[in-house]
């Protein structure tokens, strides 16, 4: 891994690893970290081997969110919020499975990259929020996605107050996806990974991006997007594996 490197990319055969690392400053966001971390989403969205991408942070927390001290001291402006949100968009849409390991403090920008991960699984120490408003900032496209997530009720309690809940709030209202203890953290992404690396590919890729248009368009708009992508799905040699596995297993039950 890179030297000085405030987010990291490797792979480690399908599944690729994203990590940030300021840990010093418990993943806090600055001009750098948008730099680095441009050059890791990319890194993801032209990884043709990698299949799964597993999100984590260094140290003590997963992201506190905009480096606040580089904020007050101007080496941060408007094209630092710019440029984060279309990275976001890339995870979002990217043709892999992408889980989001959060630990200790997601707030800010650092739960505006779990927002548009597949996946967050959360260990029981995490505290989740977007504190901008209180900083008279606006949560990028927190507003955007997490009512689409949890709903238009809990997303205003959260986004107009800038309130955080913690781990089991946060599971509660379909924040998260599971709550593990912090030392499992890690094992439990390394094993959902799997779990995606048994799905075949072309139908989890058509799954994710049909997924992805449930509330961008109508159900007209749906089904010309569905029938070239299930087409696909019966096309491809991994729907002749399984329907080939399905036929020999009937034949073994017969006997």
């Amino acid at each position: 891994m890179p030297a000085g490197k405030t987010v990291l990319y490797r792979t480690d055969g399908p599944i690729a690893h994203i990590t940030l690392n300021r840990p010093e400053v418990l993943n806090a966001e600055d001009m750098t970290f948008l730099a680095d971390m441009t050059e890791a989403v990319h890194a993801l969205r032209d990884d043709k081997e990698a299949r799964v991408a597993i999100v984590t942070g260094a140290g003590r927390a997963f992201c506190s969110g905009v480096d606040l001290k580089a904020l007050s001291s101007g080496r941060i402006d408007l094209s630092f919020f710019t440029g984060l949100e279309p990275l976001w968009d890339i995870l979002e849409n990217c043709d892999k499975a992408v889980i989001c390991g959060i630990q200790s403090y997601c707030l800010g920008g650092g739960l505006q990259i779990a927002l548009a991960c597949d996946l967050r699984i959360a260990s029981d120490d995490a505290i989740l929020g977007l504190p901008a408003v209180k900083e008279c900032l606006v949560p990028g496209v927190g507003p955007f996605r997490l009512p689409r997530l949890i709903g238009m009720g809990r997303a205003r309690e959260l986004l107009l107050l800038g309130e955080t809940v913690d781990a089991r709030r946060a599971l509660e209202i379909g924040l998260v996806n599971e709550v593990v203890p912090r030392a499992d953290l890690q094992s439990r992404c390394l094993a959902l990974s799997e779990r995606f690396l048994s799905i075949p590919r072309t139908s989890m890729i058509q799954t994710k991006r049909l997924s992805n248009l449930a509330f961008q368009t109508d159900y007209a708009g749906y089904m010309r997007a569905y029938v070239p992508a299930q087409q696909a799905c019966l096309a491809s040699p991994e729907h002749q594996a399984a329907l080939t596995a399905y036929r020999a297993d009937q034949v073994a039950k017969r006997k």
